[in-house]
């Protein structure tokens, strides 16, 4: 994805991950790029001054129209839903929205092994991690981890890199306008979580099986056969 020259407004830029990574990252690329956050000046400082000497504009403490009338790309948080009256307000006027996560995928080289479930996902995420280092892989850890920028791993990896992702439901919702899927998918299981985003199991259950739903020839995906959402998505 060629970012040079686009106008980028990141909705969301937090205390840590994912807002600050796509803040610089786009800003490394050479887009335009406008930040904008409810929080005010004085508590997002510390991430501000993180990003100091990049050609980044601040907007905090508000969301204006303006900003979500000039962006051509709005990359949002992944706890922003779609249904945000400013996301529709971009759309409307032709800008993608886009996350984080699908960024890192479209650019990332090595080999993707992508991990979700309501629960357990952290601790399998980091034992494959950890059973690859210890083999003597090139591997690198990222995704929905605490204190981890994913885009900012992008030099750390080659073509033989086993890049293992955490992924959250909300990241992998993220993915599925390019249809995007790691080549290895790990689901350790679906239960009732989140349902004040969706519109029930069944909506938050296919946000999870995106992470093998655009799979390839020759990929592979893994089920928990003892939790009935799994199974049924193995089946």
């Amino acid at each position: 994805m060629d970012l040079r020259g686009k106008r980028v407004l990141v909705m969301g830029l937090g205390l840590q991950g994912s807002g600050m990574a796509a803040a610089r990252y786009t800003a490394q690329q050479g887009a335009i790029v406008r930040v904008t956050d409810l929080k005010s000046p004085e508590i997002l400082a510390p991430s501000v001054q993180a990003l100091a000497g990049l050609p980044i504009e601040f907007v905090l403490g508000e969301h204006r129209h303006e900003d979500f009338l000039w962006a051509e790309m709005v990359i949002r948080n992944p706890g922003i839903p779609l249904t945000s009256p400013y996301l529709r307000l971009a759309l409307e006027h032709g800008a993608s929205i886009e996350m984080e996560i699908a960024l890192f995928f479209l650019a990332c080289p090595g080999r993707i092994i992508g991990v979700t479930g309501t629960r357990g996902k952290t601790t399998t995420a980091s034992l494959i991690y950890r059973i690859l280092q210890d083999s003597g892989a090139s591997t690198v850890l990222g995704g929905n981890v605490a204190g981890v920028e994913t885009l900012s791993l992008l030099p750390r990896i080659t073509p033989e890199t086993l890049v293992v992702l955490e992924l959250s439901s909300w990241q992998l919702e993220g993915l599925a306008p390019h249809a995007l899927s790691p080549s290895v998918a790990v689901m350790t299981n679906v239960y009732p979580d989140h349902l004040n985003t969706y519109n029930g199991m069944e909506d938050y259950a296919e946000a999870k099986a995106n992470i093998f739903r655009h799979q390839h020839t020759g990929d592979l995906a893994i089920f928990n056969f003892d939790n009935p959402w799994t199974r049924r998505f193995g089946e």
